[in-house]
């Protein structure tokens, strides 16, 4: 198995993995800051949406008093001036014009704001594609790290012998043969739960430091590709 571990193409493989989970990482870091900018563009566009609301509010108030104020006073001051009645617009035209303008920029805000909200969704669905990946290529990280193959290393002698040590206490206790000191700690170990198999209540194993060990390696892996595995 070590000799295995050492080969090149094994060596090979594991650092493929490596790097291919440090670009799915990084695909999803992008991701993210991708959806940042959607999302920092969009509040951008609704301050802009109700800075011109704002904006046309106040003129069309000040178009209707400016309407509402005309009077014969200022057409004939203007004769008086000599100044060209068609050629100049009251302040209500003025600011039904810059209405006009301005209602159009809030009509173009709009549409963009609405394109930066979609563009939303679509990033945040690449996030979540790109978290898959980085799962997937986690697999592949722990299917070339050896640890399979190490931890199968010898298990099977080993239940062996725990299987036998366990009957041997078992036979020991039903024919009252276990000292009396010892005969808490043999209770206890004959009576707790049975190793851990696939169908096992992972409420109970997910406590152990073993499972532990493993679920804050996964954890890390989702965000450092070199990260260490328990083995290692």
């Amino acid at each position: 198995m070590i000799v295995a571990e050492l080969e090149p193409d094994v060596l090979t493989a594991r650092a493929q993995a490596r790097q291919a989970l440090a670009d799915a990482i990084a695909g999803v870091d992008s991701a993210r800051q991708r959806l940042a900018e959607a999302k920092r563009a969009a509040d951008l566009a609704t301050d802009r949406a109700i800075e011109l609301r704002n904006r046309i509010d106040a003129l069309a108030e000040r178009a209707s008093s400016a309407k509402a104020n005309a009077s014969g006073d200022s057409v004939i001051g203007a004769l008086l001036r000599g100044e060209c009645l068609g050629s100049r617009s009251s302040p209500a035209e003025e600011a039904r014009t810059e209405i006009a303008a301005l209602e159009r920029e809030l009509d173009a805000v709009r549409q963009a704001r609405q394109t930066a909200q979609d563009e939303i969704e679509n990033r945040k669905s690449a996030i979540g594609l790109g978290e898959m990946r980085v799962r997937r290529m986690i697999g592949g990280v722990l299917r070339s790290s050896g640890s399979t193959e190490r931890l199968l290393t010898g298990l099977i002698d080993l239940e062996r012998e725990i299987i036998r040590r366990r009957l041997g206490l078992a036979f020991l206790l039903r024919q009252d043969g276990v000292p009396r000191a010892l005969l808490a700690e043999v209770e206890r170990l004959l009576d707790g739960h049975a190793l851990p198999t696939r169908a096992a209540a992972t409420d109970h194993w997910g406590k152990n430091p073993a499972s532990q060990a493993w679920a804050d390696a996964l954890a890390t892996l989702e965000r450092d590709a070199d990260a260490r595995l328990p083995l290692d």
